[in-house]
């Protein structure tokens, strides 16, 4: 379906909107298996703390009360601990990192408009970043967040292969100038897109594709086979946990991204602009599709099992970990300080 980009301005108050708690659909109508991995690691406030320290140190976190307080309330750690509840100490706290490391960017490109209204500006970054991660040195100058990811990379060594820390640089190289560069041109032109661009840009801007490559350096041997890096059903696989976690985050982040900050570049938002619909018919809308996709994931691995690569224990677990985020993403979100608060329009995310 490709329809016709339209103005933000068409649906979104100019200033910080309430929107109506809603009557209709709920987030309990996500079918998002409840037998899937719900059980988060014992390491959860040990790698919050961690991590807290390592952001304190390079100045990416701001020493001041509200913005540790912002840190805290999100629990960024029990995310990690959610999605990746096998992991090692040593391992989930790195994995921990690089999630903040994408919310801290995803706050510059979202939320600072003097950042993520200027792409070039922005695009200056994501070159920096993304040299760093493929082995540069640090420029003259760099950023708190340049640095913070030299860490990240100088640990993740420790752990993955060289193939594998290619891959991963690549998949960074997708999310941040296919993904969350043409985010910013639509934030900054005022632009809603289409429902085509729209699905293939969420996904990589999600930057759930990075995430998902973390499975594999959680626990010692678990990269997988090169043989099944082409295999269609996993790839079909990556690409729909992809889209489940990015779009329920597209619900879960509406008020903060759409009404807060005026962002164009959510689902919800998209199908009020292009189809005219209500919010609680958009939201109905929104959690169709992810059922949808969850039931082609369904789908992918019953052939997948069928086909004999689940035998082999790496690929089993990759596809648990795929299990594991969607499902903790989702358990996550209803509680983290992030997303929740007390003007949520979904009534399940109505608390502090």
């Amino acid at each position: 379906m490709s329809v016709a980009r339209s103005s933000v301005s068409a649906a979104v108050p100019r200033e910080r909107g309430e929107a109506p708690l809603l009557r209709g659909p709920s987030l309990s109508a996500l079918r998002i298996p409840s037998h899937w991995p719900s059980q988060h690691s014992l390491f959860a406030a040990a790698i919050q703390q961690a991590s807290r320290a390592r952001l304190l140190g390079v100045k990416l976190l701001p020493d001041d009360p509200e913005s540790l307080r912002r840190f805290d309330t999100s629990n960024f750690g029990l995310l990690a601990a959610y999605t990746y509840p096998q992991a090692t100490r040593e391992r989930l706290e790195v994995c921990n990192d690089w999630h903040a490391w994408l919310f801290f960017f995803d706050d510059i490109a979202d939320e600072v408009s003097e950042v993520g209204q200027r792409p070039a500006h922005l695009e200056q970054l994501m070159v920096a970043c993304v040299e760093v991660l493929r082995g540069a040195p640090l420029r003259a100058g760099a950023t708190a967040l340049e640095h913070y990811t030299l860490d990240i990379r100088e640990r993740l060594r420790r752990f993955a292969s060289d193939a594998w820390l290619a891959r991963f640089a690549d998949d960074v190289d997708l999310y941040l100038f296919r993904g969350t560069l043409p985010a910013a041109q639509h934030w900054a032109s005022g632009t809603v897109p289409d429902f085509d661009a729209y699905y293939s840009q969420r996904a990589l801007d999600s930057a759930v594709f990075t995430a998902l490559d973390l499975i594999e350096i959680t626990e010692e041997g678990r990269e997988l086979p090169e043989g099944v890096l082409i295999q269609d059903d996993l790839l079909r696989m990556r690409e729909l946990s992809t889209r489940v976690v990015a779009l329920s985050n597209d619900l879960f982040s509406y008020e903060k991204e759409v009404l807060w900050h005026h962002n164009p570049n959510n689902l919800v938002h998209m199908l009020q602009v292009h189809l005219s619909m209500s919010l609680e018919d958009a939201v109905a809308e929104a959690i169709q599709v992810i059922n949808t996709d969850v039931e082609r994931f369904l789908a992918c691995e019953g052939r997948l099992t069928q086909s004999g690569w689940l035998d082999d224990a790496r690929v089993a677990y990759y596809v648990e970990g795929m299990k594991s985020w969607m499902r903790g993403n989702v358990t996550w979100s209803l509680v983290s300080g992030r997303y929740c608060s007390r003007t949520s329009p979904f009534p399940e995310m109505r608390h502090p």
